[in-house]
């Protein structure tokens, strides 16, 4: 909710604040320049201060930074804001994804990383409603986004005192169940790096293929996240109150194809024979081919509803890139888990920072998306390409 926030009023944002597309592009763009930046120190802080204690401290501070945008004043004002607000939540997804080693089994982490990754769609998709009626209804923008930061401190405070960082100290945990987790401890330290020096892992091939497989999901991801609010209402000529509805369509495709292909994931490698290697290699790259396919058609339709539908599919298919999260758990051992996460999402995340920009200039000086669409077409290539590349099986010494 938080990040679709700025993407829904942008429009409004800018004539208010007297900021053209191609400084739009900029303003979306400057959440991720800290964000980007705090991945790898974030993974190492996770690692070494365990997710609880991160994770509360950074949706406290995400929450203080997300009601401090309702009072931008201008272009710079607001530049600084988003990067205050990707300082705090860069760390949060990464202690998530960490969170799961300790809380989950192997074989159920493919679930688990989706079930959290696809918050982020269940948040877009709930914000396109959320976001358009607190402004439609107050009259204003700024006040909603104060209302959104007091809604994250309070889930930081729900953080601190339901997460644990041992399932054991759970005061809720049984002891079926934490018999059942011990089972975590059998063999997930063989292999280990000693010296604690991740950079070892990448004389491998797998990890820089994870980095570049998630960097080509992201670029999509953050494409869509940060540019088609804005699309829908200039391009397709859609009204903003029905951006709102056409918004919460797209992502909540998203939602549902990432806990979809959790599911799957999960238990095509349970089945007897199953190979954890032809799983993740089949379903992340016919994803990326599903995207590349689906983006590409949308230059082709003249119908704003079907353009809709065709984004809509092309997120359903790409949210299925969820499973990256569970793939650092399989190539490396648990006390490395936040730093690769960390490398991942950083990788990730430097598109996070161009592709808004580079749309942003797209639009301006050609007047048009068509070649945003081709680049998001080559990126689900390039995502398919990579994914495929990965030797899931092997756990790197």
């Amino acid at each position: 909710m938080d990040r679709i926030s700025l993407s829904i009023p942008m429009s409004l944002i800018g004539k208010q604040l007297h900021i053209g597309t191609m400084f739009t592009g900029i303003v979306l763009s400057a959440f991720f320049w800290s964000y980007t930046l705090m991945q790898l120190p974030g993974g190492w802080l996770v690692d070494k201060f365990k997710p609880r204690r991160i994770v509360t401290c950074a949706l406290i501070g995400w929450g203080l930074a997300e009601s401090l945008t309702g009072l931008a004043n201008s272009f710079m004002s607001l530049i600084i804001i988003r990067l205050f607000l990707g300082v705090f939540e860069g760390p949060v997804q990464v202690g998530c994804n960490t969170s799961l080693v300790s809380w989950l089994l192997p074989y159920e982490r493919g679930r688990g990383s989706t079930l959290v990754d696809s918050g982020g769609q269940l948040g877009a998709a709930l914000g396109g409603i959320v976001v358009t009626g607190l402004i439609m209804w107050l009259g204003t923008w700024r006040i909603a986004f104060a209302i959104l930061g007091v809604l994250t401190i309070l889930i930081g405070i729900v953080a601190y005192l339901f997460m644990r960082d041992n399932p054991s100290e759970h005061p809720m945990i049984t002891e079926e169940e934490v018999e059942y987790l011990s089972k975590n401890e059998t063999g997930e330290e063989d292999n280990k790096i000693t010296g604690g020096n991740i950079l070892l892992y990448f004389k491998h091939a797998s990890p820089w293929m994870l980095l570049l497989g998630f960097a080509s999901y992201d670029a999509v991801v953050y494409g869509l996240l940060t540019w088609i609010p804005y699309y829908i209402q200039k391009v397709r000529h859609i009204s903003f109150g029905m951006t709102g509805v056409w918004t919460m369509l797209i992502f909540g495709c998203g939602f549902i194809g990432e806990i979809i292909a959790g599911q799957l994931s999960d238990r095509w490698r349970r089945h007897p024979g199953a190979s954890t290697n032809v799983v993740m290699k089949t379903m992340l790259g016919f994803a990326g081919i599903a995207v590349a396919i689906s983006v590409l058609m949308v230059n082709f339709v003249q119908n704003a509803t079907a353009a809709v539908l065709l984004i809509s599919i092309a997120n359903f298919f790409l949210r299925w890139g969820g499973l990256y999260w569970s793939v650092p758990q399989m190539l490396v051992d648990k006390q490395h888990v936040g730093r690769l996460s960390g490398a991942m999402n950083f990788a990730g995340n430097v598109t996070g920072i161009i592709i808004p920009i580079l749309i942003g200039w797209i639009a301006a000086f050609s007047g048009g998306f068509t070649a945003t669409f081709v680049i998001f077409c080559v990126a689900g290539l390039l995502m398919t390409i990579s994914s495929i590349s990965i030797n899931y099986s092997h756990k790197l010494s």
